[in-house]
Protein backbone atom coordinates (compact mmCIF):
# COMPACT_ATOMS: atom_id res chain seq x y z
CA UNK A 1 0.00 0.00 0.00
CA UNK A 2 2.93 2.34 0.78
CA UNK A 3 3.82 1.78 -3.07
CA UNK A 4 1.12 2.27 -4.67
CA UNK A 5 0.83 6.33 -2.10
CA UNK A 6 4.47 6.46 -3.42
CA UNK A 7 3.93 6.15 -7.03
CA UNK A 8 0.72 8.29 -6.87
CA UNK A 9 2.48 10.93 -5.18
CA UNK A 10 5.55 11.16 -7.58
CA UNK A 11 2.92 11.18 -9.85
CA UNK A 12 1.46 14.35 -8.42
CA UNK A 13 4.56 15.97 -8.01
CA UNK A 14 5.76 15.13 -12.08
CA UNK A 15 2.70 16.97 -13.08
CA UNK A 16 3.17 19.74 -10.68
CA UNK A 17 6.84 20.24 -12.00
CA UNK A 18 5.55 19.80 -15.68
CA UNK A 19 2.66 22.32 -15.31
CA UNK A 20 5.50 25.02 -13.34
CA UNK A 21 8.32 24.18 -15.98
CA UNK A 22 5.35 25.03 -18.99
CA UNK A 23 4.43 28.11 -17.29
CA UNK A 24 7.80 29.49 -17.11
CA UNK A 25 9.26 28.05 -20.60
CA UNK A 26 5.86 29.43 -22.30
CA UNK A 27 5.71 32.41 -19.78
CA UNK A 28 9.72 33.98 -20.64
CA UNK A 29 10.41 32.08 -23.39
CA UNK A 30 7.43 32.24 -25.53
CA UNK A 31 7.92 28.23 -26.06
CA UNK A 32 5.13 25.79 -25.96
CA UNK A 33 4.39 23.21 -23.56
CA UNK A 34 3.57 20.30 -25.73
CA UNK A 35 5.41 20.61 -29.20
CA UNK A 36 3.37 21.06 -32.28
CA UNK A 37 3.73 17.87 -34.03
CA UNK A 38 2.81 15.78 -30.62
CA UNK A 39 -0.45 17.47 -30.68
CA UNK A 40 -3.50 17.62 -32.96
CA UNK A 41 -4.52 20.75 -34.11
CA UNK A 42 -7.76 21.14 -32.20
CA UNK A 43 -5.12 20.96 -28.07
CA UNK A 44 -3.05 23.42 -27.62
CA UNK A 45 -1.33 24.18 -24.42
CA UNK A 46 -2.44 26.70 -22.04
CA UNK A 47 -2.01 29.84 -22.44
CA UNK A 48 -3.50 31.74 -19.77
CA UNK A 49 -3.63 31.65 -16.12
CA UNK A 50 -7.48 31.46 -16.65
CA UNK A 51 -6.77 28.06 -18.52
CA UNK A 52 -5.27 27.02 -16.08
CA UNK A 53 -7.19 28.05 -13.14
CA UNK A 54 -9.40 26.21 -14.79
CA UNK A 55 -7.63 23.10 -15.10
CA UNK A 56 -6.56 23.16 -11.30
CA UNK A 57 -10.19 23.32 -10.87
CA UNK A 58 -10.87 19.81 -13.15
CA UNK A 59 -8.01 17.97 -11.35
CA UNK A 60 -9.38 19.21 -7.74
CA UNK A 61 -12.67 18.32 -8.85
CA UNK A 62 -11.16 14.38 -10.02
CA UNK A 63 -9.89 14.49 -6.49
CA UNK A 64 -12.70 15.56 -4.18
CA UNK A 65 -14.87 12.56 -6.67
CA UNK A 66 -11.90 10.43 -5.63
CA UNK A 67 -12.00 11.58 -1.69
CA UNK A 68 -15.53 10.56 -1.63
CA UNK A 69 -15.65 7.20 -3.29
CA UNK A 70 -12.80 6.58 -0.55
CA UNK A 71 -15.06 8.01 2.31
CA UNK A 72 -17.95 5.60 1.02
CA UNK A 73 -15.75 2.79 1.02
CA UNK A 74 -14.10 3.12 3.99
CA UNK A 75 -17.57 4.03 5.98
CA UNK A 76 -18.72 0.84 4.01
CA UNK A 77 -16.07 -1.47 5.41
CA UNK A 78 -15.99 -0.19 8.79
CA UNK A 79 -19.79 -1.37 8.87
CA UNK A 80 -18.89 -5.00 7.37
CA UNK A 81 -16.32 -4.95 10.38
CA UNK A 82 -19.17 -3.95 13.07
CA UNK A 83 -21.75 -6.61 11.64
CA UNK A 84 -18.83 -9.33 11.62
CA UNK A 85 -17.07 -8.26 15.11
CA UNK A 86 -21.02 -8.82 16.29
CA UNK A 87 -21.40 -11.97 14.24
CA UNK A 88 -18.39 -13.20 15.97
CA UNK A 89 -18.70 -12.31 19.30
CA UNK A 90 -22.43 -13.70 18.89
CA UNK A 91 -21.36 -17.23 17.76
CA UNK A 92 -18.35 -17.85 18.98
CA UNK A 93 -17.20 -15.59 22.12
CA UNK A 94 -20.59 -15.80 23.83
CA UNK A 95 -20.24 -19.84 23.86
CA UNK A 96 -16.33 -19.81 24.57
CA UNK A 97 -17.32 -17.66 27.95
CA UNK A 98 -20.44 -20.25 28.52
CA UNK A 99 -17.97 -23.08 28.37
CA UNK A 100 -15.22 -21.58 30.75
CA UNK A 101 -17.77 -20.82 32.84
CA UNK A 102 -18.98 -24.13 33.67
CA UNK A 103 -15.88 -25.44 33.06
CA UNK A 104 -14.72 -23.04 36.37
CA UNK A 105 -17.94 -24.39 38.17
CA UNK A 106 -16.81 -28.14 37.61
CA UNK A 107 -13.28 -27.30 38.88
CA UNK A 108 -15.00 -25.11 41.62
CA UNK A 109 -17.75 -28.51 42.50
CA UNK A 110 -14.44 -30.61 42.22
CA UNK A 111 -12.33 -28.71 44.84
CA UNK A 112 -15.30 -28.55 47.48
CA UNK A 113 -15.33 -32.46 46.76
CA UNK A 114 -11.84 -33.13 46.92
CA UNK A 115 -11.59 -30.85 50.07
CA UNK A 116 -14.59 -32.40 51.89
CA UNK A 117 -13.93 -36.05 51.37
CA UNK A 118 -9.45 -36.52 50.69
CA UNK A 119 -8.44 -33.23 53.00
CA UNK A 120 -11.10 -33.42 56.03
CA UNK A 121 -10.13 -37.03 56.65
CA UNK A 122 -6.38 -36.31 56.15
CA UNK A 123 -6.77 -33.16 58.38
CA UNK A 124 -9.07 -35.56 61.39
CA UNK A 125 -6.57 -38.32 61.21
CA UNK A 126 -3.38 -35.26 61.27
CA UNK A 127 -5.29 -33.34 64.51
CA UNK A 128 -5.37 -37.52 66.14
CA UNK A 129 -1.91 -38.18 65.86
CA UNK A 130 -0.48 -34.85 66.62
CA UNK A 131 -3.06 -34.85 69.96
CA UNK A 132 -1.58 -38.81 70.64
CA UNK A 133 1.94 -37.42 70.10
CA UNK A 134 1.28 -34.73 72.74
CA UNK A 135 0.03 -36.64 75.11
CA UNK A 136 2.79 -39.43 74.88
CA UNK A 137 5.47 -36.89 74.91
CA UNK A 138 3.70 -35.38 78.04
CA UNK A 139 3.49 -38.88 79.51
CA UNK A 140 6.65 -39.54 78.51
CA UNK A 141 8.48 -36.36 79.58
CA UNK A 142 6.71 -36.98 83.11
CA UNK A 143 9.64 -38.20 84.67
CA UNK A 144 11.49 -35.10 84.08
CA UNK A 145 9.23 -32.81 84.95
CA UNK A 146 8.82 -34.39 87.98
CA UNK A 147 12.78 -34.41 88.68
CA UNK A 148 12.79 -30.45 87.46
CA UNK A 149 10.76 -29.69 90.12
CA UNK A 150 12.87 -31.57 92.95
CA UNK A 151 15.99 -29.77 91.50
CA UNK A 152 14.08 -26.32 91.58
CA UNK A 153 12.92 -27.15 94.99
CA UNK A 154 15.97 -28.26 96.94
CA UNK A 155 17.83 -24.80 95.42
Amino acid sequence: MRFVWTVISAAILLFLLYLLLGWFVDGYFGGNIVPDRAVPDAWAAPDSWSEWRDIVIVFMGLFWVLAGILAVALVLVLILLVVTVRRLLRENVAPAVDSLKESLDNVKGTTEFAGETVVSPIIRVYSVVSGVRSGIGAIGNLPNRIRGRKKRSKR
